[in-house]
């Protein structure tokens, strides 16, 4: 029975030294933070955090409030300092919000990052997303290909401190400057697709000669083009994100074309990058470099091809 108990316990010393790496990484707990989790956005991004996981053999969770509140997602992200989290990505909700425990975080030696939104004048280390006021400007500029003559857009953004989607809406101001475009009005919906209606809805009456929407994130792009579809109206949307319902709709003629990020990315190089950091140690500050994502424009041109590509099967 000695000789037994010896061998089991020798066995056992073999398997952790074999496999060193494997149970070091299975530890390892990394937390995606975004502003809220009631946006379908986010659920593109949660594959991709998952698929960098699985690659590394690492944990990752979603960790957000359900909906947008900014203090909530601060009270969040404290929970996970206390959970010995190895690494955060945060998507501010807004930017001065999360300064201090980002602080916190760093004061520990955890690499935190941004995505999706930054937080400029925080500790973070880097900025792993879409360029946002880049990709405002190519919807600025495909607005002026659907209005070459001129005319009056509004633009539906979500929370008013926003980094991204400020910086979404400064790019569009650019492409539309020297232009015979007019931005009638930028309102606020809080990422709320109801919200936005109403908006949407009070604005159109009041101003019913207006010309186009620019719908800065989907949760106003879809509204504009139900409203449109449902009332028998008549102006152009500019969308952005690249989602299903978006999708059709450009298909069916309510919207005419989307500038869309791609989430999935965005999820995948958010954990990718912590892990690097993670492992890069007392040198994480040296490594770290802002990430672009991408983005990708969808007219109705090419719309059926796109959506078949991303495993979408439009009616």
């Amino acid at each position: 029975m000695k000789s037994l108990n010896v061998f089991v316990a020798l066995s056992c010393i073999v398997v952790a030294l074999l496999s060193p790496v494997s149970f070091a990484q299975e530890s390892v707990f990394y937390a995606l933070c975004p502003k809220s989790l009631n946006n379908p956005f986010w659920d593109d991004v949660k594959i991709g955090m998952e698929k960098a996981a699985k690659e590394l053999g690492v944990q990752a969770e979603f960790v957000a409030p359900i909906e947008l509140d900014a203090s909530q997602q601060v009270q969040k992200i404290e929970a996970l300092l206390e959970r010995k989290v190895d690494g955060i990505a945060i998507s501010p909700t807004a930017p001065e919000s999360v300064i201090d425990v980002i602080g916190k975080a760093r004061e520990r030696g955890i690499p935190v990052i941004c995505f999706d939104a930054d937080s400029p004048e925080s500790d973070r280390l880097c900025y792993v997303g879409t360029f946002n006021e880049q990709a405002g400007y190519e919807a600025g500029n495909l607005l002026k290909e659907y209005l070459p003559e001129g005319g009056t857009v509004l633009a539906v953004s979500g929370g008013a401190a926003a980094a991204n989607l400020n910086e979404r809406v400064d790019g569009f101001k650019r492409a539309l400057k020297n232009s015979n475009i007019e931005i009638a009005d930028v309102q606020y919906c809080n990422d709320d697709m109801n919200r936005a209606t109403q908006l949407i809805e009070g604005y159109l009456s009041a101003n019913p000669d207006l010309d186009a929407i620019f719908g800065v994130g989907l949760w106003s792009a879809i509204p504009a083009a139900n409203i449109r579809r449902d009332k028998g109206l008549d102006y152009i949307v500019i969308g952005f994100d690249t989602m299903e319902p978006e999708l059709q709709l450009i298909k069916d003629g309510h919207m005419e074309a989307v500038v869309g990020q791609l989430p999935v990315e965005m999820g995948y190089h958010a954990v990718m990058t912590l892990d690097k950091l993670r492992k890069a140690g007392d040198k994480m500050e040296e490594i770290a470099d802002d990430f672009d994502t991408g983005t990708v424009t969808v007219r109705r041109s090419d719309v059926e091809e796109f959506a078949r590509e991303a495993g979408f099967e439009l009616k």
